[in-house]
């Protein structure tokens, strides 16, 4: 949905296709590595040993998805 919204802005904005697509480059290039990487950390949490993958999801599982992806929640 995010990269549909500023790919329309850019779109709607720009003097051509070819900055629109520049400028949407820029625009989402740093938040898309960020999810991308905090994607794969999370991956990475699911090769751990059952016992204790479960044990630490069971115990702070939402919090800690809660604290990693909150960026992505926009405020009230």
């Amino acid at each position: 949905m995010e990269d549909a919204y500023v790919l329309a802005e850019v779109l709607r904005t720009a003097e051509s296709v070819e900055y629109a697509l520049e400028a949407y480059v820029s625009r989402r290039k740093t938040r898309v590595e960020w999810v991308q990487q905090a994607s794969r950390a999370v991956a990475q949490s699911f090769g751990l040993p059952p016992a204790l993958r479960n044990a630490a999801l069971r115990e702070r599982g939402e919090r800690l998805m809660h604290e990693r992806f909150s960026p992505l929640i926009p405020a009230p």
